[in-house]
């Protein structure tokens, strides 16, 4: 088997690395723009490096042409644009990106030309889904679905209390981009960082949650479902920060003068912020809790899917790397191995929801040492 992987910076290094140590694989290409992303995986048995970029759409297609599979990790503004790329050249993708727009615009397109599309499959959208979609044949009915996630520093800097283990600009997006809930039954859009509050995280203590547009294409699956939001989590603080910083405009994209120079808010803010989230260690945590609530024979029942995972010393791997490139790669290799016959968008939350594939999924995981734990139990009035 032959994957490529398109996007090789802090995440899709690690679905690039995970790829070669499967048996299976007998080689991956990583492409990239970024020729020193590339040079740190050259060493690397059964990987192959090429510099390319989406504007060469006929190179990437060829190398598409080559692979069994392949693995979108692109920021999410032009993740979008490689899904439809790979769509084009007739190859099957599994996509870590989170993009605004509608993944299921592509259904027909991939349908047409025999693609497997499996979009937004990391660990929040992703394997947050999954466990949506696998909790959905345990019950009768579905009412309720809150998602808190978080990648936090072990060891904390004051004032912000984070450390970037992803791309900015997506950072910067969860305290900007308006938030799709369902709420009462109805979909509606509420700020970002709004829904404020505190819970305890076993393993870590207090923390704060806030709204953020995670979800994914969850609202699509399960638009009857009553009560469904994605919650970020932090340490108590930080969304006080940050929303200041919105509300002053910092986050804008509108161009202003200065000096008489012209400058946009955003792009000055991001360049200060990635300097203050660098601060600290790159040691990591990755907290997940998923928690259904519905009935089964009449009576309420809540399932909580529980996941804390932590930095990989060994290899130098942040918790945010690994939860998130190996649900793509267990994912990548059903598909790759003809497991997911569906053809068209199919989603993270629908796979799981055939009990055979999932419980590949979370056996694969437990290899790699990503432990998802699950309790069912009667919720509190």
């Amino acid at each position: 088997m032959k994957a490529l992987v398109v996007g090789c910076g802090k995440v899709g290094s690690e679905i690039v690395r995970d790829l070669a140590r499967e048996k299976g694989v007998t080689s991956v290409t990583a492409a990239d723009a970024n020729l020193a992303n590339l040079t740190a995986l050259k060493p690397y048995a059964k990987v192959e490096t090429v510099q390319a970029t989406l504007a060469e759409k006929a190179d990437l297609q060829k190398l598409m042409g080559e692979a069994d599979i392949v693995c979108g990790a692109l920021p999410g503004k032009i993740g979008f644009e490689l899904i439809k790329t790979a769509i084009e050249a007739g190859r099957s993708i599994v996509d870590i990106s989170y993009t605004a727009k509608d993944p299921f615009r592509l259904n027909k397109r991939a349908r047409a030309n025999n693609c497997t599309v499996v979009p937004q499959c990391g660990v929040a959208p992703g394997l947050s889904n999954m466990c949506v979609g696998d909790s959905l044949p345990k019950l009768d009915k579905v009412t309720k679905v809150r998602i808190y996630v978080g990648g936090l520093p072990q060891q904390p800097v004051p004032p912000l209390n984070y450390r970037l283990v992803f791309s900015l600009d997506d950072v910067v997006n969860e305290y900007t981009r308006p938030v799709h809930i369902i709420e009462n039954g109805h979909q509606k859009i509420v700020e970002p960082l709004s829904g404020l509050g505190e819970m305890s995280f076993p393993g870590i203590g207090k923390l704060e949650y806030f709204l953020t547009d995670g979800l994914g294409t969850l609202t699509t699956s399960y638009p009857t479902i009553q009560e469904m939001q994605e919650l970020t989590l932090r340490y108590p603080g930080h969304a006080s920060i940050m929303n200041t910083l919105r509300t002053l405009g910092l986050f804008g994209t509108e161009t202003i003068k200065v000096n008489n120079a012209t400058v946009e808010p955003r792009k000055v803010t991001m360049e200060l912020l990635r300097a203050a989230f660098s601060a600290g260690t790159p040691e990591d945590l990755l907290a997940l809790r998923v928690q259904v609530e519905g009935t089964l024979r009449g009576r309420r029942v809540m399932i909580r899917y529980n996941l804390l995972d932590g930095y990989d010393k060994r290899h130098h791997v942040t918790a945010m790397a690994r939860t998130t490139a190996y649900p793509c790669t267990s994912v990548a290799l059903l598909v790759a191995r003809g497991m997911v016959k569906e053809k068209g968008v199919v989603t993270p939350e629908k796979i799981a929801q055939d009990p055979a594939l999932w419980g590949q999924i979370l056996a694969r995981l437990r290899t790699r040492g990503v432990n998802l734990t699950t309790q069912t139990t009667r919720p509190e009035r």
